[in-house]
């Protein structure tokens, strides 16, 4: 990929995407030298005062944190994300692509994601097993489980807890670019003390607007009747081509989706417990 961020290059993989650049291989495209400015005066719903003024921050380097844009530039698999994100068949939605790298861009300068660390939540978050990465789905997708009734409603500091969230997600794409996930809600023993509204919306925004191509498909394990509604509401916060992504399962049915040597064994799997 070139390395001048001048000339961002797309690679594309399956399909040739009318994107304005010029061609210079059957699946590689290059955006205009101007590419900021391009991306901003193609972002919707802004009038054209806001849209020069918003152009000559980007250009001053004020708007994006250099650093992202240069993997952006730099990495294939992670570019690929954004491109795969808005692709659907042989359709590829360009505006809405400029949009979200754009939103993508804007909040991880704001939120200073680039440099998450540790220090940014408490140490025992990793002890509680609330969040945590382990094993693989059917497809060797990784698994991030979110054991929803650890974190309860109203007793934590949710800037924190969102802070772990993105640190998870932040860890995983800079090791493994361009790697999906599968997110394993487990609501066994929740109630609706525990169900964090705010937090689950922030996975889902994450998901679907900062960490767009990331998400492979979500998993929500054993549902009580008592949150049946809720989870009607959060699978309407996803977008409609996203919705049959959510698959419902219990003991007998999560079996289609990972083997038993990847369950831990209180899901009735043969895998060890989390360290």
């Amino acid at each position: 990929m070139h390395k001048d961020i001048s000339s961002l290059s797309f690679v594309i993989i399956s399909t040739v995407i009318p994107l304005p650049c010029t061609i210079f291989s059957a699946h590689t495209f290059i955006l205009p030298a101007d590419w900021y400015g391009y991306l901003v005066t193609h972002i919707p719903d802004v009038d054209y005062s806001a849209r020069v003024s918003e152009s000559e921050q980007i250009n001053e380097g004020q708007e994006y944190d250099a650093r992202d844009i240069k993997r952006f530039d730099d990495v294939d698999d992670y570019a690929r994300m954004f491109i795969q994100h808005l692709q659907y068949g042989k359709t590829f939605d360009e505006q809405k692509a400029f949009r979200i790298f754009h939103e993508t861009m804007t909040w991880r300068k704001q939120n200073k994601v680039y440099d998450i660390s540790t220090d940014l939540f408490p140490a025992n978050y990793f002890d509680r097993h609330a969040i945590y990465f382990q094993n693989h789905d059917m497809n060797n997708i990784p698994l991030l489980h979110y054991v929803i009734r650890v974190f309860h409603k109203g007793q934590e500091d949710n800037e924190a807890v969102k802070r772990f969230i993105t640190y998870n997600f932040e860890e995983h794409i800079r090791t493994h670019p361009g790697q999906r996930i599968v997110i394993l809600f487990d609501l066994r023993e929740t109630g609706l003390s525990h169900l964090d509204y705010d937090l689950i919306k922030f996975v889902v925004n994450s998901l679907m607007h900062y960490y767009p191509g990331l998400l492979a498909y979500m998993l929500v394990y054993k549902q009580p009747f008592i949150l049946q509604a809720a989870w009607k509401l959060i699978k309407t916060w996803l977008p409609t081509e996203t919705q049959n992504s959510v698959k419902f399962v219990d003991e007998k049915t999560i079996g289609q989706y990972i083997s038993i040597d990847q369950l831990p064994k209180d899901m009735g799997g043969t895998a060890n417990e989390t360290s």
